[in-house]
């Protein structure tokens, strides 16, 4: 089972990455461009040698530290108990699950789900390049006005 920690060195930020949330942030750097789902072994290596091109979220610097979960916790019960939130990938708190077992999201993802804030939609993917698409109204005439553009340098066609 694929779990690495994911750590800044320079403001201490750190996250518990699964395999799904390393292959978003290898395609978010340029890696993992055709491969829709990567070997294990394959992810951990790509994802360890290239965590120092990575950016940290709060403090915008690169440099990321990537480190497999049970080397970063030799006693491995704290992580391997661990239930990720599924919009921000952060643990979810043990009293919180104690509380609601089945709990999917951290109380402050929740909250913002059920005040509507939450941004539910999962970004799509190129399937060229693996950069971000997004949508946007297009120049021309007709029935569609919105089209999908790829965000990569250079853009592809879609």
């Amino acid at each position: 089972m694929f779990s690495h920690e994911l750590t800044c060195q320079n403001c201490g930020w750190r996250t518990l990455c699964g395999a799904v949330d390393a292959a978003a942030r290898l395609r978010l750097i340029g890696l993992l461009r055709r491969e829709p789902d990567p070997q294990e072994n394959v992810l951990a290596e790509l994802f360890v040698g290239s965590a120092a091109r990575m950016t940290c979220p709060i403090c915008k610097e690169k440099g990321l530290v990537a480190t497999p979960a049970d080397a970063a916790d030799p006693d491995g019960d704290d992580w391997q108990a661990a239930v990720l939130c599924e919009m921000c990938r952060e643990p979810i708190p043990l009293e919180r699950l104690e509380a609601i077992p089945g709990a999917k999201r951290c109380a402050a993802c929740q909250g913002k789900a059920e005040a509507g804030t939450l941004d539910d939609v999962e970004p799509e993917y190129c399937p060229q390049c693996g950069a971000i698409v997004e949508i946007r109204v297009s120049r021309g005439g007709g029935i569609t006005r919105y089209k999908r553009f790829c965000t990569g340098e250079p853009p592809c066609r879609l």
